[in-house]
């Protein structure tokens, strides 16, 4: 496997993720309690979400993409890795193939996102 020296990101920002999803129901005009009834969950779970407490699993994020009108995609926000992580990473084969993965994940939603 080749490794990519452009290392677009290495996981979600768990806070920025949730803001977004707090500003996609502002924009709906729903509540917390309309998506949560729509979706069979409480109304703390999506209130979790939108604070950035916690990330929906991929089937809710799906659900909560299509009440919202917007793609998966659109939710997520990607950290870029510190550059002590990637001078670390040059000595783990694991961590290497990790962050190949993501940077391959990454350039896929930049793609996406600019659609």
């Amino acid at each position: 496997m080749q490794q990519s020296s452009n290392i677009g990101f290495i996981g979600l920002d768990v806070s920025a993720t949730g803001d977004r999803i707090g500003q996609f129901i502002i924009e709906s005009g729903l509540c917390d309690k309309e998506i949560g009834a729509q979706m069979g969950l409480t109304v703390q779970s999506i209130n979790k979400w939108r604070h950035g407490r916690s990330l929906p699993d991929i089937e809710n994020l799906y659900i909560l993409s299509r009440i919202l009108g917007k793609k998966v995609d659109d939710f997520l926000v990607p950290v870029a890795p510190s550059y002590a992580f990637k001078e670390k990473a040059g000595q783990d084969p694991a961590l290497n193939r990790l962050m190949a993965y993501n940077s391959r994940f990454g350039e896929y939603l930049k793609n996406h996102n600019a659609a």
